[in-house]
């Protein structure tokens, strides 16, 4: 592991022992608000997993991240740029990622199957109670781990998390 990384790490580790939320499980029945951490690459999945959120009646909350520095935010999109990361540690530092972190979310959804730090670090300190995602070989802070044999498409792990969300915690399978 390079010392950027090393030291990103020791950094969010520090943060995560200070950090103390209750855990709880929630389906698409049982929650009523969400936040997806996605990428600018994965809208198509980001539209159809908080399409199919709102139509259970759970209240989404997108945050985007554009990797490029010299990126304009497309209006009606809720996201920060690489240019508003800290510019070694890669730490996110745009009032709209703190604004994420402390928001109190039933669900965390993360879209982007950990290949960011910035949604890694958004993800790990995310006040929710109950994270879904796939962490691949990054910092392991999901409550339910999707798990591919290898790096999945962002289709397939929108598909995944779905459809647990609606079996999970359920007396009758349909």
């Amino acid at each position: 592991m390079r010392l950027k990384s090393k030291l990103a790490n020791r950094i969010l580790n520090s943060k995560l022992k200070a950090l103390s939320r209750n855990k709880k499980i929630f389906n698409l029945d049982s929650a009523q608000t969400a936040g997806i951490l996605w990428e600018i690459g994965q809208e198509t999945s980001f539209r159809k997993i908080e399409n199919e959120l709102q139509n259970s009646g759970v209240k989404t909350t997108g945050l985007c991240y554009f990797p490029a520095k010299k990126t304009v935010i497309p209006q009606g999109i809720n996201g920060f740029t690489r240019k508003q990361v800290s510019w070694w540690l890669e730490i996110p530092k745009a009032k709209v990622s703190d604004d994420f972190i402390q928001q109190k979310f039933d669900i965390l959804i993360d879209l982007s199957s950990q290949q960011s730090f910035p949604i890694v670090y958004l993800t790990a300190l995310s006040n929710a109670s109950f994270k879904i995602g796939y962490s691949g070989t990054a910092v392991n802070c999901f409550d339910w781990n999707i798990e591919f044999a290898e790096l999945p498409e962002t289709e397939q792990l929108a598909e995944q998390i779905l459809y647990y969300l609606k079996r999970i915690n359920k007396t009758t399978l349909e």
